[in-house]
């Protein structure tokens, strides 16, 4: 349902106007003399005629005439006209106004018709047609009208994760036009807080006459709210946390009609340990259409298509269950392929739908290698043992009191992961450290007494670490009682605390497990084996963990290049280049990521002489933004806001459709009196 709200631009004109005209107009009716038309046989009776013309009262009873109808009508319809209303479906004119543009990933679907039906010139996205549309809105907000007494002062912010203010506010139509088509799309997800809290803010300032050049304006009440329009699908991921304030005014301008869409969620590519020199391909997809899809996915290494599925997958249509919407899903494995060196793989599907940006995925393996490993430890063999039976490139062991002496005369050598058991060296170098039992010398971890028989509490089942290595069994007869600060990740907690906490950060990358092997029932189960390979080969590639796990849309970037590169540049899918600097180790900070897909770093290493390159992978994983179907109605709070399609707000102005009426009125009157004269 579509609602439209009047918008009078010069109200106070039309009421003067017809006031003035209307009660004038009935006086003269209330004075005229009514006589019924007589056929007199002399003009001898005329004299009795004027006789009773200066006998009569002033005032008479009003009687119901066409005529007088018909200039009512014609009044009334030149005061509505000069008042100038709009069919907008939108607050009023007056006041204060923020436009907050919605540049997600879902207002990149694309439209061909509207919600009528009709088609458009060329397919358009929601984005574009929502800038149209505000671009209309501040034509009738800021154009001014016939003895209009004040433009509104508008102001525009784009939001997408978050939030950024275009412009300020301001009546200058071009500085707002340009801002609006400064709008550049994203593939974020969709909050809007921030953007709320932005309006609101600016809104409470009144110093406006600053470095922003924003106008100060005296009329402007302190406690005056702005009327918030906001143009976008309605696919807000915080929309329920939020509530309007008293006074304050939402209007929702709906964007787009279009609803089947399927998308590529989840990529994983990754080496079996087994066989380094092959990529095995994951993916997962969903359908947030109501109705069941059949989609054909491709699998493409460096832009080279490398397998097609030979059926169409099915995915299975979206549901409500107990008031939550659960997108249909189909998990999806290729074949294994031969790739030893570095790739970039891309899933995706062939067929068109409504948002072409989640259509695919990207994952960057890095090349085969094999890693080389340094056994520290006591007495304990599992551990030991364990790791020798892995395809692994070297082996070495050492005791503790080694390792103390080969850290001090710095002749440790390279080595792809350090692993621990059950013992505390005095320090440890940068690395990568793999930990049994005794807590690590490292900042930002204590320990501080012992627990006994423990079960996992929560266990983050999605970290590479815990691939096929389930914990639903294991029993822990003694741990370690650890203390570790934010710079930890907790990626098991038993009941009184965390169990294995990982940290990773450019100079050391650190796994450590809280408990012996021995003091557990966990060497007894396959998922120990799982879980000391998956470690292992999880820190042995720690410098490409940025590649495995990829990159969400609106996430900062961090990367380590090697110290002391220059000319780092980011080139981004959609072909904007950004220069960024290294600090003295070589990492380096971008982002946010705006757009999904692959991304490329260039830069020049130390005495290098050509430019080295460094992919990683930006994709969107958000099923909710996924979901393109534009929601009719926004809750927000206990306040329903009603939709109004972004097609109804342009109809334009009513006044000159009124003052047409007007004058056919005026016509169709002075026929009648016509008609009436000469009867």
């Amino acid at each position: 349902m579509t609602t439209l709200a009047v918008a009078w631009i010069t109200p106070i004109a039309g009421a003067i106007l017809g006031a003035s005209i209307l009660a004038p107009l009935i006086a003269l009716w209330f004075l005229k003399l009514r006589r019924k038309r007589r056929v007199i046989s002399s003009t001898l009776l005329w004299t009795r005629s004027l006789a009773d013309l200066r006998a009569n009262a002033p005032f008479q009873r009003i009687r119901f005439n066409w005529l007088l109808l018909l200039q009512i009508l014609a009044v009334l319809a030149i005061a509505l006209a000069l008042a100038q209303p709009e069919a907008e479906g939108m607050g009023s004119a007056g006041g204060r106004h923020v436009l907050l543009i919605d540049r997600s990933a879902s207002m990149g679907a694309t439209e061909a018709t509207d919600e009528q039906g009709v088609a458009f010139d060329k397919p358009t996205t929601r984005l574009q047609l929502a800038k149209d549309a505000a671009k209309e809105r501040l034509r009738a907000l800021l154009g001014g009208g016939w003895f209009s007494l004040n433009a509104s002062d508008v102001m525009v912010v784009a939001f997408g994760t978050r939030a950024e203010i275009r412009a300020p506010f301001t009546d200058s139509i071009a500085t707002l036009e340009a801002a609006i088509d400064g709008i550049e799309p994203t593939d974020e997800s969709t909050r809007i807080d921030e953007a709320i809290e932005l309006a609101r803010a600016f809104t409470s300032n009144l110093d406006r006459d600053d470095a922003r050049g924003e106008r100060a304006d005296a009329n402007i009440e302190s406690e005056a709210l702005p009327t918030i329009e906001l143009y976008s699908d309605g696919r807000i991921t915080d929309l329920a946390k939020l509530a309007l304030r008293p006074g304050e005014r939402l209007v929702y301008h709906r964007v787009g009609v279009t609803e089947h869409n399927a998308a590529v969620t989840a990529i994983s590519a990754e080496r079996p340990p087994d066989a380094p020199d092959r990529i095995q391909v994951f993916a997962s997809l969903a359908n947030a259409s109501l109705s069941p899809r059949s989609v054909t996915l491709q699998l493409a290494v460096d832009g080279a298509v490398r397998a097609v599925t030979p059926e169409p997958i099915e995915i299975a249509a979206a549901t409500e269950l107990d008031g939550a919407f659960v997108p249909g899903r189909a998990q999806v494995t290729f074949r294994p392929i031969e790739q030893p060196s570095n790739a970039a793989i891309e899933i995706a599907i062939v067929e068109d739908d409504g948002l072409r940006a989640d259509d695919s995925a990207t994952a960057v393996v890095a090349p085969a290698k094999r890693l080389s490993v340094l056994y520290v430890g006591g007495e304990g063999f599992i551990v030991r043992t364990l790791l020798e039976g892995l395809p692994i490139e070297r082996f070495n062991s050492m005791d503790t009191a080694s390792f103390d002496t080969a850290v001090a005369t710095n002749a440790l050598g390279a080595f792809d992961v350090i692993v621990l058991d059950g013992v505390t060296p005095k320090a440890l170098v940068p690395g990568r450290y793999l930990v049994f039992g005794a807590p690590p010398p490292v900042e930002g971890l204590s320990a501080f007494g012992i627990h006994e028989s423990l079960y996992p509490r929560f266990v983050r089942e999605e970290h590479p670490i815990f691939r096929a290595a389930s914990l639903d069994e294991l029993f822990i007869g003694k741990a370690t009682a650890i203390q570790a600060d934010k710079s930890f990740q907790v990626l098991m907690e038993g009941p009184q605390g965390p169990l294995i906490v990982a940290r990773e950060r450019a100079e050391m990358q650190l796994v450590y497990i809280a408990f012996d092997p021995l003091d557990s029932n966990w060497p007894f189960q396959r998922s120990f084996v799982n879980f000391v390979a998956n470690a292992i080969d999880y820190l042995g590639h720690a410098g490409d963990a940025l590649a495995m796990r990829g990159v969400l849309p609106g996430e900062a970037v961090s990367m380590r290049l090697p110290a002391g590169s220059q000319e780092i540049v980011v080139f981004a899918p959609n072909g904007t280049e950004t220069k960024v600097q290294a600090d003295l180790e070589g990492n380096i900070s971008w982002g946010p990521a705006r757009v999904a897909g692959l991304h490329r770093v260039e830069f020049l290493a130390p005495k290098a002489t050509a430019r080295e390159t460094r992919l990683f992978a930006v994709n969107i994983t958000d099923a909710a933004e996924s979901r393109i179907a534009p929601l009719p109605e926004l809750a927000l709070g206990n306040a329903q806001v009603q939709g109004i399609s972004v097609a109804s707000t342009r109809r334009g102005a009513l006044w000159p459709w009124v003052l047409v009426a007007g004058l056919l009125i005026i016509l169709l009157e002075w026929w009648y009196y016509q008609r009436q004269v000469r009867v």
